[in-house]
C-alpha cells in the first residue's frame, strides 16, 4: 500500500482536482490523507464529501500548525508501506504511483523520483520547461547527492514527486515551526539512509504556478535567509560523506544563495521604512553568509560566471 498524504489550507479552488487525481490512479492499493490544517474556506467540507464517497480517504481536522505539522498529522497515521506527498493545489497523472512503486520494486530502490512539468492558473503547460522523457535510471546515494548541487537543479529539493520507504522514514519527521524548507531538511534528512534511487523520466507529476506561493516566489525575507541555513546543511552533509563533491555542492550553495540574496534586495525596495528596518538583520546575515563561502570559493570554475564577477565586485 502507499500512503498519500495531502496538507490542506485555503485551496478550495483546486483542491476537488488533485483528490479526483489521486482517485483516478491505476495502482489502486493506496490510502489518501487529507490533513485540514484550520482552512478557513470550504476546504474541510470538500475532504469530507470525499471521504464519504471513497472508503480510501481519511480526514484529519487539526487546529492551523502549518504545512508541516499537517503532513506530520499524515505521517502518524499513515499504513503503507510506501509514503507520497501531493500538494492541495498540484495533481498527478493516472499512472504516476504505478510506475514508480514499479520502478522502486524493479530496482529495489530506496526512493524513487519521478518528473514534473509547470502549469498556470489557467492549466496551460509551460512550454519552456517542458520535462524530457527519457528512459528511467538507477543511481547510487553519492549521484544523487551530487545531483542535488546541480545548477540550474536537475533534482527538486520538494517532497511532492518523490516516493519514499515507510521503513526507512521510521520516525523521521519535518521540523515544525520553519517559514521555509521544510523539504530541504526532510529530503537531505532521508538521503542520508539510502542506498540507491530510481528517477522516472517522465513528467507524472503536474506542479502548478501560482502568484504569491511559497513555492513559485511568495516566499518572505526572513524565510529566504532560513533557507540558507537548510542549504548550507545539505552542502555540509554532501561533503562529510563525499569530500570529491565539495567543488560541486559550493558552488551550487554560491549560486542558490546569491539567487536568494538578491530576490531579498528586490523585496526591501517594496516595503515600508519600518519593515525595511526590521528585514536588515536578515539582509546582513545573509550577506555575511555569502562573504564566508565566497573567500574560499572566488576561482571555483563550477560557479556561475556571472555569480564570481558579482563577488569580485562586492567582496
Amino acid at each position: 500500500m502507499v500512503s498519500i498524504i495531502v496538507p490542506v489550507y485555503k485551496v478550495e479552488k483546486f483542491l476537488p482536482k488533485c483528490i479526483e487525481s489521486v482517485l483516478n490512479q491505476t495502482y489502486l492499493d493506496f490510502e489518501l490523507i487529507l490533513v485540514d490544517d484550520g482552512s478557513p474556506d470550504k476546504s474541510p467540507e470538500i475532504c469530507d464529501k470525499y471521504a464519504e464517497l471513497d472508503k480510501r480517504v481519511v480526514v484529519i481536522h487539526q487546529k492551523n500548525a502549518g504545512v508541516s505539522a499537517a503532513r506530520n498529522a499524515g505521517l502518524e497515521k499513515a499504513k503503507g508501506e510506501y509514503i507520497g506527498f501531493v500538494d492541495p493545489d498540484d495533481w498527478i497523472a493516472p499512472k504516476m504511483y504505478e510506475q514508480m512503486i514499479f520502478a522502486m520494486e524493479g530496482s529495489n530502490a530506496d526512493l524513487a523520483i519521478c518528473g514534473y512539468d509547470y502549469y498556470d492558473e489557467d492549466y496551460h503547460v509551460d512550454e519552456q520547461r517542458r520535462y524530457k522523457v527519457r528512459s528511467n535510471e538507477v543511481v547510487d546515494q553519492r549521484e544523487i547527492m551530487n545531483r542535488f548541487s546541480d545548477m540550474p537543479p536537475s533534482i527538486r529539493h520538494g517532497v511532492w514527486n518523490k516516493l519514499f520507504r515507510n521503513n526507512l522514514l521510521h520516525t523521521q519527521r519535518f521540523i515544525n515551526g520553519l517559514h521555509s524548507s521544510e523539504d530541504v531538511y526532510f529530503l537531505n534528512e532521508y538521503v542520508q539512509k539510502i542506498q540507491s534511487t530510481v528517477t522516472v523520466h517522465h513528467p507524472y507529476y503536474k506542479n502548478l504556478v501560482r502568484q504569491g506561493s511559497a513555492t513559485h516566489g511568495g516566499l518572505s525575507i526572513q524565510s529566504l535567509a532560513e533557507s540558507f541555513v537548510a542549504h548550507e546543511q545539505m552542502y555540509k552533509d554532501a561533503v562529510g560523506k563525499y569530500p570529491d563533491l565539495k567543488v560541486h555542492s559550493q558552488a551550487f550553495l554560491l549560486d542558490v544563495c546569491t539567487l536568494k540574496y538578491n530576490e531579498a534586495k528586490r523585496k526591501m525596495s517594496s516595503l515600508s521604512s519600518n519593515e525595511q528596518e526590521q528585514m536588515k538583520k536578515y539582509l546582513q546575515e545573509m550577506r555575511q553568509f555569502i562573504k564566508q563561502y565566497a573567500r574560499k570559493a572566488m576561482f571555483n570554475k563550477e560557479i556561475y560566471w556571472k555569480t564570481r564577477i558579482y563577488y569580485l565586485l562586492n567582496k
